[in-house]
C-alpha cells in the first residue's frame, strides 16, 4: 500500500470513528440541497404503482391535482382520480412509480441482505441455470467480507444495488452514514456506481416508529432512488426448521401485472428461499411472466446504475471498512494460532523435552554418584530485615550432609531488625557461619560483596527464606566435579513452595511445578536456560566475577547474570534433584509486588541483552527461549485489550460456545503440563485440583503486571526492589534425611 493510500486509510478511520461518513466528496451531483423543515410526512398514504417510491407533496395547480417534489417544487406527476382518492386530505404521499410504458407481465426478483457465502452462490447457480436476471440489494458489510460473491453477481449480468452498510433500523441521523459508504464500497469492489437503494424494514425506524416518509425524503435529498416491492412472501419467516411455517412460501397472485418480489439471500438460513425460487421460475413462465432485473424494466433504475472506475475516496472507504471488519477477525485468527502454537504446540513440546531430560538426567546421575567430598563450597545468603526466617534458613544449611561446605556467608545489608544478632548467635555455635554487616546497598551489591569474600570456587546462593534439603548442596555441586574444561557457569536447582496455606500459595505451587518442572527442564534439554533462581543455585565464582557479577541495572539480577554468562560462553544446567523450599507470598498485595519485580526485571534483562535474541551464536537460547520470552511480553501488551473486547463481542453475538471450546482446549493442555510437572517433580497429585482456576488468577495478574511495567518504563521511574514480607511459614514438605520443620 502506498503512503498516500495509508494516509487516506488513516483519514477514513478517523472519519468512521469521529465524524460523519459524508466527509468525502459527494457521490451524486454537487452535493445535496439543504434539508427542508417539513412536518406531516409521517403516515403518508401510498399512491401510484411501480417498483420505485418517493415522497411527494400534493398540490392543486392549474390543470388539476399534482405530485410535487418537496425539495425542488418541480412537478413529478399528475394525479389520477384513484391517486387523488387514495391521497385523501394528506399533504404528503408516497408516490410509487418506475415501470416503463409497454412493460407487462414481468417479474423482478430482488434479493436483500447478501451477499452470503452459502446461499447467494446457490441462488446464482439456480438463476444461471434458468437464464433469469435479478437485482441484489447488498449490505455493505457483507460486500466487504465477501467481495468475490458480489463480483460474481455483476459478472453474471445481475443488477446490484444498495441496502445500507449494516442493515439497521434507520433514523434521520444515521441514514447518510449507512448508504453513502456502501455505494463507495460497491464501486471499489465491483466497479458499479449506483444510486438505487432499498431501505431496511421498508424504512420504518426503531421500535416500529413510522418514519418512512422522512427517510424517503432524506434519501431523495441525498440523490438516491428508492426501490419498493410489489409482493413480499415473507420468506425470512421460513428460514430455520424451528420457525418454519407449516404452509409453503406463497406465490404471487396471477392477477398482478408487473411484480417486484422481495426475497432474501442473506441474514439467516435461506434454504427455503432457494427452494422457493426453484418452484417460482417454472410457475411464472407457465403463467406468462418473464424475468427481468429492475434496470431492465425501469428507465430511472437504469439511469441510477453505471459502470465506473473507483476513485481514491472509494478505495479509501473500502480500506477503512476492511480495517474495521476484516482486520480484527484476521488479527484474532492470528492471535488464536499464536496461542495454539505457544500453548498447545510449545506446551506439549516442553512436556516431551522435560520428560526426555528427566530420563537422561537419571542415567547421568546414576553414572556419577553423589560425592560429599566434592569441591569446596561457600554458601551465600543476602539478608535485609529477615529476622523471621534467617534462623531456620541457616539451620537447614548447617544440617547439609555435604562435607566440604567450608563457609556460610551472611551479608546483612543494613537490616534494622534482629537479623544480624540472630546470625551472630548462630555463628558462635557453628564456625562456618560468617556475618558481614554493611550499609544497605541492595541485593545485587550484597551478593557481589559475598562473591568477592568467598574462599571457595563454587558458590551456592539461597534466599533468606529458603529451606534446603540435606542433600541439596550435594546435588547442586556434583556437576562441577565433572567439568574438565571449567566452562560450567551455573547450576539451577528446583524451588518449591513450602507454605501451602491458601488458594494463592497453592496456585503458586502449581505454577512452580509447571514453569520449573516442565518449562525450565525443557530449556535444560536444549541447553537454553534463561533464569537460574537465586534461591537455589550453584555458581562458578570466577565465571561470575568475569561476567561482571550481579548487576544493579535490572530487578532480575539472576536472569541478567545468567545471560551474561551465556554471552561469555559458559554453560548453564539444571539438576532437578537439588530441591529447596521457599515461602511464597500469601496475599495478593505481596504476590503482585513480587511478580512485578520479576516481570519488570526480566523485561529489563531482555532489553539489556537484546542482541542475543534471534542470534544463532546462542543456539536454542537465542533462537527460541529469548524470542519466546520477548513475544510473551510484547503480544499481550499490544493485543490483550483487543482480545478482551473481541471476547465480549463474541459472547454478545451468542458465540460463547466457541470461546468455551478454546478455553477447554487450553485447559486440557494446562492439565497435561501440570500433570507432567507433578510427575517429574514427584509431588502430591492434589496440586492438580488448582488447574481449573489456574488461568483465572494467572491472566488478570499477568495483564496487570505487564501494563504496570509498561507504564513504569514509559515514565522512566526507577523501580525499587520491593522486598516481600516474611512470616516464617515455609516448611520442607518432602523429607529426605535431615529436615527442618516449623
Amino acid at each position: 500500500m502506498s503512503l498516500l493510500a495509508a494516509l487516506t486509510l488513516a483519514l477514513g478511520l478517523l472519519v468512521i470513528s469521529w465524524g460523519p461518513v459524508h466527509a468525502s466528496p459527494p457521490l451524486f451531483g454537487k452535493g445535496p440541497p439543504p434539508r427542508p423543515g417539513l412536518t406531516g410526512v409521517d403516515s403518508s398514504p401510498f399512491i401510484g404503482t411501480g417498483p420505485l417510491a418517493r415522497l411527494v407533496r400534493i398540490e392543486q395547480r392549474a390543470g388539476g391535482w399534482v405530485a410535487v417534489d418537496p425539495l425542488t417544487g418541480d412537478r413529478v406527476a399528475t394525479l389520477t382520480a384513484a391517486d387523488r382518492a387514495a391521497a385523501g386530505r394528506s399533504t404528503f404521499a408516497i408516490y410509487r412509480y418506475g415501470y416503463d410504458e409497454g412493460v407487462h407481465r414481468t417479474i423482478s426478483l430482488t434479493f436483500d441482505d447478501g451477499p452470503d457465502p452459502t446461499w447467494t452462490p446457490q441462488i446464482l447457480d439456480l438463476l444461471s441455470a434458468h437464464q433469469v436476471p435479478a437485482t441484489f440489494f447488498v449490505v455493505g458489510a457483507m460486500v466487504v467480507r465477501y467481495p468475490d460473491v458480489a463480483n460474481r453477481e455483476v459478472q453474471e449480468g445481475h443488477a446490484i444495488a444498495n441496502h445500507t452498510m449494516t442493515h439497521p433500523e434507520l433514523t434521520m441521523s444515521t441514514i447518510e452514514q449507512e448508504i453513502v459508504p456502501t455505494d463507495r464500497i460497491l464501486t471499489a469492489t465491483t466497479g458499479v456506481r449506483t444510486s438505487l437503494i432499498r431501505l431496511p424494514y421498508d424504512g420504518y425506524g426503531p421500535s416500529g416508529s413510522d418514519t418512512e416518509g422522512e427517510l424517503l425524503l432524506e434519501a431523495q435529498r441525498l440523490g438516491y432512488v428508492v426501490s419498493i416491492e410489489d409482493f413480499d412472501p415473507n420468506d425470512w419467516q421460513h428460514g430455520d426448521a424451528a420457525d418454519r411455517r407449516s404452509r409453503p412460501i406463497p406465490l404471487p397472485p396471477t392477477t398482478m401485472d408487473n411484480i417486484t418480489i422481495l426475497l432474501h439471500d442473506g441474514g439467516g438460513n435461506r434454504a427455503e428461499t432457494v427452494a422457493y425460487v426453484r418452484r417460482l421460475i417454472p410457475w411464472a413462465k407457465a403463467h406468462g411472466y418473464t424475468f427481468h432485473s429492475l434496470p431492465q424494466v425501469s428507465a430511472e433504475a437504469t439511469a441510477s446504475t453505471t459502470r465506473q472506475a473507483p476513485n481514491l475516496w472509494d478505495r479509501e472507504t473500502l480500506w477503512t471498512f476492511q480495517a474495521r471488519w476484516l482486520l480484527p477477525n484476521a488479527l484474532l485468527r492470528l492471535l488464536f494460532w499464536i496461542a495454539v502454537i505457544s500453548v498447545v504446540v510449545v506446551g506439549m513440546t516442553n512436556v516431551i523435552l522435560a520428560a526426555g531430560n528427566e530420563i537422561s538426567s537419571r542415567r547421568r546421575l546414576a553414572r556419577a554418584p553423589v560425592n560429599s567430598r566434592g569441591p569446596p563450597v561457600t554458601a551465600v545468603i543476602a539478608a535485609f530485615n529477615e529476622a523471621a526466617v534467617i534462623g531456620r534458613c541457616l539451620a537447614a544449611v548447617c544440617h547439609s550432609r555435604y562435607a566440604n561446605l567450608v563457609e556460610i556467608i551472611v551479608i546483612d545489608d543494613g537490616s534494622t531488625d534482629e537479623t544480624g544478632d540472630i546470625v551472630d548467635a548462630m555463628a558462635n555455635r557453628d564456625p562456618r557461619i560468617r556475618l558481614i554487616r554493611r550499609p544497605n546497598g541492595g541485593k545485587a551489591s550484597a551478593l557481589n560483596r559475598a562473591f568477592v569474600e568467598a574462599r571457595a570456587e563454587v558458590v551456592v546462593t539461597l534466599d533468606a527464606d529458603t529451606l534446603l534439603r540435606s542433600d541439596t548442596i550435594d546435588q547442586l555441586v556434583r556437576a562441577f566435579a565433572d567439568d574438565p574444561d571449567r566452562r560450567l557457569g551455573a547450576v539451577a536447582g528446583r524451588v518449591k513452595v513450602g507454605n501451602l496455606r491458601n488458594v494463592l500459595t497453592r496456585w503458586q505451587a502449581l505454577e512452580y511445578l509447571i514453569q520449573i518442572g516442565v518449562d525450565r527442564s525443557a530449556q535444560a534439554a536444549l541447553h537454553a536456560i534463561m533464569v537460574v533462581p537465586g534461591a537455589c543455585a550453584a555458581w562458578r565464582r570466577g565465571a561470575v566475577l568475569r561476567a561482571g557479577g550481579y548487576s544493579s541495572q535490572t530487578l532480575a539480577e539472576d536472569c541478567d547474570l545468567v545471560l551474561a554468562l551465556h554471552r561469555r560462553g559458559y554453560r548453564v544446567v539444571q539438576n532437578d534433584r537439588a530441591e529447596a523450599y521457599t515461602e511464597a507470598p500469601e496475599t495478593l498485595r505481596d504476590l503482585s509486588r513480587q511478580r512485578f519485580r520479576w516481570t519488570f526485571g526480566n523485561t529489563q534483562a531482555l532489553w539489556k541483552h537484546r542482541s542475543m535474541i534471534l542470534n544463532l551464536r546462542y543456539g536454542w537460547l537465542g533462537m527460541f527461549t529469548l524470542p519466546s520470552a520477548a513475544i510473551s511480553i510484547v503480544l499481550p501488551v499490544v493485543f490483550l485489550p483487543f482480545v478482551y473486547v473481541m471476547a465480549v463481542i463474541t459472547i454478545q453475538g451468542k458465540n460463547g460456545a466457541m470461546l468455551l471450546t478454546y478455553a477447554a482446549i487450553f485447559l486440557a493442555v494446562q492439565s497435561v503440563q501440570a500433570a507432567a510437572g507433578v510427575a517429574l517433580s514427584r509431588e502430591d497429585p492434589r496440586h492438580l485440583l488448582i488447574v481449573p482456576i489456574y488461568r483465572l488468577i494467572a491472566e488478570p495478574l499477568r495483564a496487570y503486571l505487564l501494563y504496570k511495567s509498561v507504564i513504569i518504563a514509559l515514565r522512566g521511574t526507577r523501580s525499587r526492589w520491593n522486598k516481600v514480607a516474611r512470616n516464617g511459614t515455609a516448611q520442607i514438605l518432602a523429607t529426605t534425611g535431615a529436615e527442618v520443620r516449623r
